[in-house]
C-alpha cells in the first residue's frame, strides 16, 4: 500500500450535504446521481482532518482493510477526524484523479486542506508491527496529524475533544493549564458510561448548536487509578473544573446516556467564557 502526495482535483456531483451525519462513522463520497452527497473537495477544506479509504468491494485484501478502515472510525467516531472513502469501481474517473489504479486500496490523510505524504519506513511499521491494525492506523495519525502542543505525552491531543491523560503529573498540568476543564473517570475505554462521554462531548463541541468560536473549555478522560486517587473520584465519575479547582462538588449525571451528560455539563454554563462572580453551580 503506498501513500502519495496528491493533488486537490477532485468533486462530487449531486446535491451536497450541509452538515456531517454525527450517525455516520463513514462518509461515503460518490459522483453518482444520490440526494445527498458529499463533495470530496470541499470536504477536504472545509475539515482539518480528514481520512479517505480507496477501496474496492473485490478482493480478499479490499475486505479486510476496508473492515480495519470502519473499526478505526467506529473507535474514534467522536474524534476531530473525518472519514471518508470512495468505491473506485463505481467512481473511477473522480478516483483517477487522486490515485493510480495499481495504488487500491490505499488510504490518504489531509491535514488542513493538503494531503499528508508518509515516510516509507513508517509502512514498514504498520505492516510489521500492526499488520494494518486499527491500533497501528492510530500511530500513524497520531504522528502525522497530531500536534505537541502541550508536550510529548499528550502528541495528537488535537485530533480529540477529550484528551487522554497517561500520569497523574499530565492531570495536575492539564488541570492548572487551563481555565475549564472537563474531566470523565472511567475504568475502560470499551466502557458505556465512556462511549456516552465521548458522543456527549463531540455534540457540546462540534454539534449544530455548539458556537465553537466561544468555546473556552477543555475535555480530558482519566483512566489511570493513580489520577482518581489524586482527584479523589471513583470510576465512572465526571468533574468540571474552573483554575484547577472541582465546581461540580463531586455530582455526577443522574444517569449515563449521553442528553443525561450534555444536560450535565450544560448546567455550570462552564463551555463559553465564565463569569469569575457566578456562584459555584451557576458558572
Amino acid at each position: 500500500m503506498v501513500w502519495r502526495c496528491l493533488v486537490l482535483l477532485a468533486l462530487v456531483y449531486g446535491e451536497p450535504c450541509q452538515e456531517r451525519l454525527a450517525d455516520e462513522p463513514v462518509v461515503q463520497f460518490t459522483a453518482e446521481a444520490c440526494t445527498c452527497c458529499y463533495d470530496l473537495d470541499e470536504f477536504i477544506q472545509d475539515n482539518d482532518y480528514v481520512y479517505v479509504l480507496f477501496y474496492s468491494p473485490k478482493g480478499r485484501l479490499n475486505i479486510d482493510i476496508s473492515a480495519k478502515f470502519e473499526q478505526l472510525a467506529r473507535e474514534w467516531k467522536w474524534s476531530r477526524i473525518h472519514f471518508g472513502r470512495i468505491d473506485v469501481d463505481k467512481d473511477r474517473a473522480m478516483s483517477k484523479r487522486w490515485v493510480e489504479s495499481n495504488m487500491v486500496p490505499t488510504n490518504v490523510m489531509y491535514k488542513y486542506g493538503r494531503p499528508v505524504e508518509v515516510k516509507p519506513k513508517d509502512f514498514e511499521v504498520i505492516r510489521d508491527k500492526y499488520q494494518g491494525s486499527p491500533d497501528g492506523q492510530k500511530w500513524m495519525l497520531t504522528k502525522y496529524m497530531g500536534e505537541d502542543a502541550q508536550g510529548p505525552v499528550l502528541q495528537g491531543s488535537n485530533l480529540h475533544y477529550a484528551t487522554v491523560l497517561p500520569s497523574v503529573k499530565t492531570y495536575k498540568k492539564f488541570l492548572k493549564g487551563h481555565q475549564v476543564s472537563i474531566v470523565g473517570y472511567f475504568k475502560r475505554e470499551a466502557d458505556r458510561e465512556h462511549k456516552a462521554f465521548m458522543e456527549a462531548i463531540w455534540r457540546l463541541f462540534q454539534g449544530e448548536d455548539a458556537d465553537r468560536d466561544e468555546i473556552v473549555a477543555v475535555a480530558a478522560v482519566a483512566f489511570l487509578p493513580d489520577i482518581m486517587k489524586q482527584a479523589g473520584v471513583t470510576a465512572p465519575s465526571l468533574e468540571l473544573y474552573m483554575h484547577g479547582k472541582a465546581i461540580s462538588q463531586g455530582a455526577t449525571p443522574d444517569k449515563w446516556s449521553v442528553k443525561a451528560v450534555v444536560d450535565f455539563i450544560q448546567q455550570f454554563n462552564v463551555l463559553n467564557e465564565p463569569d469569575a462572580d457566578a456562584p459555584k453551580g451557576e458558572l
